[in-house]
C-alpha cells in the first residue's frame, strides 16, 4: 500500500514518527539553550553584586543562587548536546528513506534543493583486499589481476593491499622471479600483508621474503579487519 505521494505506508510511517522525534530534540535543544542563557545572566549579576560586597556573611548569601545557576548551566549544556546529537541521528535515518525514493524527497523543500545541487550516491571508493592462497600455479594470475585492477582504477583514490596466506607463502621469496614485479607493485601503494601462521608452517625465516612485505600474526584477521573497512574482498 502507498500514499499519494508515491512512498510506501511503512516509509511514510516511519518519516512522520521520525520527524515527530526531531521535533522533540530540536525542543530539547532550544531548552538548553533557554536554560543556559539564563543561568548565565543570574551568574552573571550575581558577580556584579558580589564584587561590591565586602562582608562574609553577605558573600554567603550567593553561594546559594550561584550553586542553583551553575547547576542550571550544567543541565542546559546536556540538553543542548543531547538536542544536537539526536538530531543529527534522526537526519540520518530520515535522508535514508529520502535517498531510496524519489517521491519521498520531493516532499520536502531541503532535499529538493539537495536534488537541484545533485542528489548522488555517495562517492566510490576502489579500496580492494587480493588473497592469495596457492602455490607458484596462480601467482603469474595473481600478479596480472593485482597490475589490471591498478590499470582499470586508474587516477582514482584508493588502497589496495595483498594478503598472503597458506601455502602461497613461499611465492614471497626474494629468490622467487615473481619478486620484482611485486616490489614495483608495492612501489605503486600496494600493501603487502604476509601471514606469520604460513611463515610458520612452511619453515620459512622472515629475512628470505620480500622486504616490502609487512608480517601480521594472522592473515584470516586481516582479511576481516580490511573488509569491516570497507575493501572489496577478491580472492585471486
Amino acid at each position: 500500500m502507498s500514499t499519494n505521494h508515491g512512498i510506501s505506508q511503512t516509509d511514510f510511517q516511519k518519516l512522520m514518527l521520525l520527524l515527530s522525534e526531531k521535533r522533540t530534540a530540536h525542543t530539547t535543544l532550544r531548552s538548553g539553550i533557554a536554560l543556559c542563557a539564563f543561568s548565565m545572566t543570574i551568574i552573571s549579576f550575581i558577580l556584579v553584586m558580589a564584587s561590591k560586597v565586602v562582608d562574609s556573611f553577605q558573600l554567603s548569601v550567593f553561594i546559594l543562587p550561584a550553586t542553583i545557576s551553575t547547576i542550571l548551566l550544567i543541565l542546559g549544556i546536556y540538553f543542548i548536546r543531547r538536542g544536537i546529537t539526536r538530531m543529527q541521528f534522526h537526519d540520518r535515518l530520515i535522508d535514508q528513506i529520502l535517498y531510496s525514493s524519489h517521491e519521498a524527497r520531493s516532499m520536502f523543500y531541503h532535499t529538493r534543493k539537495r536534488d537541484k545541487a545533485s542528489f548522488s550516491r555517495p562517492p566510490m571508493h576502489y579500496d580492494a583486499v587480493f588473497h592469495l592462497d596457492t602455490t607458484n600455479a596462480d601467482i603469474n594470475s595473481t600478479i596480472k589481476k593485482i597490475t589490471t585492477y591498478f590499470a582499470a582504477v586508474g587516477s582514482q583514490q584508493f588502497s589496495a593491499s595483498l594478503v598472503v596466506t597458506g601455502s602461497g607463502i613461499s611465492m614471497l621469496k626474494k629468490d622467487t622471479p615473481h619478486a620484482e614485479q611485486l616490489t614495483q607493485l608495492a612501489s605503486k601503494g600496494l600493501r603487502i600483508v604476509l601471514c606469520h601462521d604460513a611463515i610458520a608452517q612452511a619453515a620459512l625465516r622472515p629475512e628470505f621474503l620480500i622486504p616490502e612485505g609487512r608480517i601480521v600474526p594472522s592473515g584470516l584477521i586481516e582479511l576481516v579487519e580490511l573488509q569491516r573497512k570497507g575493501y572489496a574482498y577478491l580472492i585471486v
